[in-house]
């Protein structure tokens, strides 16, 4: 994830690989003007970045193309500007009824007399 993106950002995508140093990240972006801008790093250490123009039909097939390549990335998150990032949002919470469990046996009640016949 990259906290800050280019201004007007209209869609981002962040993809992981496995590595012997521990893992590589990626993140490509697309902005309204036309510009796609790649991320990319060691995990956690993200400090090298490209732009050139596109669109988010190119940005999707440089995903496509990590996702089925020899690294195969796989997808951490995607960011949507209404909603940021998908990991970041507030999940709301549920809270279902606390329905306390029937008791196996009533032990107020009598024993029906057929319960436990002895046989001695």
């Amino acid at each position: 994830m990259i906290p800050n993106l280019q201004p007007q950002t209209i869609y981002a995508v962040h993809l992981r690989a496995a590595s012997v140093s521990g893992g590589k990240d990626w993140v490509g972006s697309v902005t309204s003007q036309g510009e796609i801008h790649t991320y990319w790093g060691q995990t956690g250490h993200i400090n090298q970045h490209a732009g050139k123009p596109g669109d988010i039909t190119a940005l999707n097939k440089l995903s496509t193309q990590k996702t089925q390549g020899k690294n195969k990335y796989h997808l951490v998150d995607e960011y949507i500007p209404e909603q940021g990032w998908q990991s970041q949002q507030q999940q709301p919470v549920t809270k279902t009824p606390h329905v306390a469990p029937a008791p196996i046996v009533d032990w107020n009640q009598e024993a029906p007399t057929t319960s436990i016949q002895w046989d001695f």
